[in-house]
C-alpha cells in the first residue's frame, strides 16, 4: 500500500486524544485494519511516551529507520483498539511531535513487503542526490551553465528573453511582436543527477528529468510547435487549437497534441519507450504505426515492433520523478537500479546470483543513495557502494 498523507493528520489526531469526525474515524478503522503491527504502533505511541521519545531521538540519527513499516514490524500484535466516543486529553505534547515526525515519514517509503533485517550496507563514500541542473546551449553556440548562473536574464534570444528564475525554472518571454527572420533554436540539456523545468514562449510547461535534452525554437511563429526530445519529459501543453504541438522523440515517433499533459519517456538504455497521457488527447505515431490515446492509456513497442496501447496505468508512478519521488509498482531490480543510476549518476555492478526482485512504494528523491538502498535491501539483495560504483550481490 502507498503512502497516503491524510492518515498521518488522522493519526495525530487520535494520538493527541482528539476528537475524529465519522469520516476519519472510518478511514482510520480502515487503515489499521492492514495489520496489527499498525495497531500495535498506535497503541504503543498513545501509551508508552518514553518509547516515542527514544524512537525520536534514534530517527533523528538515522535517517534510514524513517519507515513505518519498518517501525510497525517490530512490534508484537495487540488486540484491536477501538476509536474512541470521548477521552480525556493528555499532555504529550512531545508525543504529538514524535507521531508528527512519524506520520509525516511514510512519504519516504512504503513497500507491502516485510524482510528480514539486512546486514549492514558497505559504504566508502556516500552519493548525493541530483538536484537543479542544466546547461543551456544558445542559438549561436554559446552555453549557460544554469546550475551555477545566478538568478534573472541569462540572454536575450531573437524576440524573447531567457531569464532564470528563483524556482529552478528557465522562462521565455516575448519581447518583441515582429516576426523574427530566422528561427532560432535553443536546447536545454540536464546530466545525469540533474533536472530542471522549462516555460516555453507559448506558455507550455515542461519539467526535464535527468539525462535529458530537449530542442526548440526561441519563438513560435510558424502554424505548428514543434520540439524535439531524447530521455524524459512531462509536458502540460498550452492550448491553441490553431497551432498543433508536436514532439519529435529520438527514436522516431511524434506525439502530436493540442492541449494536454502528458509524459514521454524515451532513455536509451531502456527496453521499452512509452508516452502516457494524464489529460486531454493525443496521438503517438511510432514505427509507421499510430494510436489515438485517451487518459491513463500508455504507449509502447512490443518485441515484434507492434505499436501497443496499455489502458489504467498508474500515472502517480509514471509522473513521481517530477514530484520529486522514485515510485516503485512492481518494479523489477534491473528497472529500479536504471532509476538511481540515472539520479545519482553512478554504475551499478552485478556480482553472483543476483535474485529478481519487484518493489512496490515511494521513496522520496532527495535522499543520500545509502539511505535508498537501506529501503531498497532485502535478505537476498545486498548493495555495497565504493565512490560512484555500486555493486549488487546475493
Amino acid at each position: 500500500m502507498e503512502p497516503s498523507f491524510d492518515i498521518d493528520l488522522i493519526v495525530l489526531k487520535y494520538v493527541r486524544d482528539r476528537s475524529l469526525s465519522p469520516e476519519e474515524a472510518a478511514r482510520l478503522r480502515e487503515w489499521l485494519a492492514v495489520s496489527d503491527d499498525r495497531v500495535a504502533l498506535i497503541e504503543r505511541m498513545k501509551t508508552d511516551p518514553e518509547w516515542v521519545q527514544s524512537e525520536l531521538q534514534r530517527m533523528e540519527e538515522v535517517n534510514t529507520e524513517r519507515i513505518w513499516s519498518k517501525l510497525e514490524t517490530r512490534l508484537k500484535p495487540t488486540p484491536s483498539i477501538p476509536l474512541p466516543t470521548h477521552t480525556k486529553r493528555r499532555r504529550w505534547y512531545y508525543v504529538a511531535a514524535a507521531s508528527f515526525i512519524l506520520c509525516a515519514s511514510a512519504s519516504w517509503l512504503w513497500f507491502t513487503q516485510n524482510h528480514p533485517t539486512p546486514k549492514p550496507i558497505v559504504v566508502t563514500t556516500d552519493v548525493k542526490p541530483g538536484g537543479n541542473k542544466a546547461i543551456l546551449t544558445l542559438a549561436d553556440g554559446r552555453t549557460i551553465d544554469l546550475g551555477t548562473t545566478a538568478n534573472g536574464v541569462v540572454a536575450d534570444q531573437g524576440s524573447s528573453r531567457v531569464a532564470k528564475l528563483s524556482d529552478g525554472q528557465l522562462a521565455y518571454k516575448k519581447t518583441v511582436d515582429e516576426k523574427p527572420a530566422a528561427i532560432a533554436y535553443n536546447s536545454l540539456s540536464t546530466p545525469k543527477a540533474g533536472q530542471f523545468s522549462l516555460l516555453l514562449p507559448d506558455g507550455t510547461h515542461v519539467w526535464l528529468n535527468n539525462a535529458s535534452t530537449i530542442r526548440y525554437p526561441v519563438a513560435f511563429t510558424g502554424p505548428d510547435r514543434t520540439v524535439e526530445l531524447a530521455g524524459e519529459a512531462y509536458f502540460e501543453v498550452a492550448k491553441d487549437a490553431a497551432h498543433p504541438f508536436h514532439v519529435k522523440v529520438q527514436n522516431g515517433a511524434t506525439v502530436d497534441v493540442l492541449g494536454t499533459s502528458f509524459n514521454i519517456m524515451a532513455y536509451t538504455d531502456e527496453p521499452t519507450q512509452h508516452t502516457t497521457l494524464l489529460d486531454g488527447s493525443i496521438r503517438v505515431t511510432e514505427n509507421n504505426q499510430s494510436a489515438l490515446l485517451k487518459p491513463a492509456e500508455q504507449t509502447a513497442l512490443d518485441a515484434h515492433g507492434t505499436l501497443q496501447v496499455t489502458p489504467d496505468v498508474n500515472v502517480e508512478e509514471v509522473i513521481a520523478w517530477k514530484n520529486g519521488f522514485f515510485h516503485f509498482d512492481h518494479t523489477n531490480l534491473q528497472a529500479t537500479m536504471r532509476q538511481l543510476a540515472r539520479w545519482y549518476d553512478i554504475d551499478v555492478e552485478y556480482q553472483g546470483d543476483v535474485p529478481d526482485h519487484e518493489y512496490k512504494g515511494r521513496i522520496q528523491r532527495d535522499l543520500l543513495l545509502k539511505d535508498v538502498l537501506h529501503g531498497l535491501e532485502t535478505d537476498q539483495i545486498h548493495f555495497k557502494l565504493d565512490g560512484r560504483k555500486l555493486i549488487v550481490t546475493p
